[in-house]
């Protein structure tokens, strides 16, 4: 006897293909985070100072920020698809140039602004956008996973390079990736559906930049994720010297690194399907609860107070970073003005790249003990703020 395929099962597998299209541009993206087995070879092998290999990592939030709010502002008359393909080939044009021998120049221009800072900003905005016009019910579930694998694409491309460097070198493994991951995306965009623009366009014009930062709701947000922020940032870039110095060993401090790495997945996604399930408010009152929690514990641990407790610190301020970024697809649908969703929502991803560029900047300008204390600060003040505008 044949068999007949579900035709209710063939109408969910092609809902649910755009969003598995998508996910190849996390790890394409999400390669930044691979930085910590990079770098190190680059500067074996090619005797790049740290101070250089820090501002070819910094670069790359820097320049994300005004990509995410130009796209989300010019996805009101730009597809997601188009911005799509004019990130990949920033990350296909950039990549190549950096990988060409030579200068940290060109490493900078191509790799970390153009690649995964330009591209970044462009591509992040769009799959969001996508995410929210053809799943808007499951706005902050689906962002929120998108997210965490961008934030946790380290598992795969970091093993890969050092495979790949050990046999070939950091140039040649370098270029194995970025040619893999354009070959893949190219694959996964011809695949995504031709249009992809809202059922429920808003029905004012856009608004200007400056007339969406005055929006209260919206104004009060950005300055929480502002406060708030910085420490998980700071706190990646400085576990390593921090552990020691409060008395760990080594390999706590390895530990800590991977706690916060899959914290940072885990909170990206955990805390979007928190904003669905309750709301987009609940789950940002939930994540910088948590926090504050992390800061008072760094805080303790610092002034030389139970500085046992410190063990737990890595994954609970991976879960607090993690969540700022994945709550943020439903918080913008929250505190957007007029129904303008996607320009709130690059105004919001824009600030928390700012904010994660500005983490390790105070505590290299300060020294991590005072830089940290300072920050401790700033997640307090985000937390008051919320209680004031609620």
């Amino acid at each position: 006897m044949s068999q007949t395929q579900n035709p209710d099962s063939a109408v969910q597998g092609r809902r649910w293909l755009p969003f598995v299209l998508l996910t190849p541009f996390q790890f394409i993206f999400g390669l930044i985070y691979s930085w910590g087995a990079i770098a190190p070879a680059i500067h074996r092998q090619s005797g790049w100072s740290e101070p250089t290999l820090d501002l070819c990592f910094s670069l790359t939030p820097l320049a994300l920020m005004p990509a995410v709010v130009f796209a989300g502002h010019a996805l009101h008359r730009i597809p997601p698809k188009t911005l799509l393909a004019i990130a990949l080939s920033l990350f296909t044009l950039g990549g190549l140039l950096g990988i060409t021998p030579g200068s940290a120049l060109p490493f900078m221009a191509g790799y970390s602004i153009l690649a995964l800072g330009l591209g970044a900003g462009l591509s992040t905005a769009a799959c969001i956008a996508i995410v929210s016009r053809l799943y808007p019910g499951q706005r902050g579930s689906l962002g929120g996973a998108l997210l965490a694998l961008y934030g946790m694409s380290s598992t795969l491309s970091a093993p890969v390079f050092q495979v790949l460097d050990h046999r070939q070198g950091w140039q040649a493994a370098l270029a194995a990736l970025v040619c893999g991951y354009a070959a893949v995306g190219w694959l996964a965009w011809f695949g995504l559906p031709a249009t992809t623009s809202s059922a429920h366009p808003p029905k004012t014009p856009r608004p200007s930049l400056r007339r969406m930062i005055g929006h209260p709701p919206l104004l009060a947000t950005l300055a929480i994720v502002m406060a708030a922020a910085p420490l998980g940032s700071a706190s990646f870039a400085t576990i390593g010297q921090l552990s020691p110095k409060l008395g760990f060993n080594t390999g706590f401090a390895v530990m800590a690194v991977s706690l916060m790495a899959f914290g940072n997945g885990l909170g990206r996604f955990g805390f979007g399907v928190l904003a669905d399930l309750r709301s987009a408010r609940f789950s940002r009152n939930a994540v910088l609860t948590l926090n504050l929690t992390a800061a008072g514990l760094l805080l303790l641990a610092l002034e030389g107070i139970a500085p046992h407790l410190f063990v737990i610190y890595p994954l609970l301020i991976g879960l607090t970073f993690g969540g700022m970024a994945g709550k943020l697809p439903s918080l913008a649908a929250a505190v957007a003005s007029d129904g303008h969703t996607e320009a709130a929502f690059g105004l919001l991803f824009g600030t928390f790249a700012l904010a994660s560029f500005l983490g390790p900047l105070i505590t290299a300008s300060l020294g991590v003990h005072t830089g940290l204390t300072v920050l401790t600060a700033c997640a307090m003040l985000a937390v008051a703020l919320a209680v004031i505008t609620r």
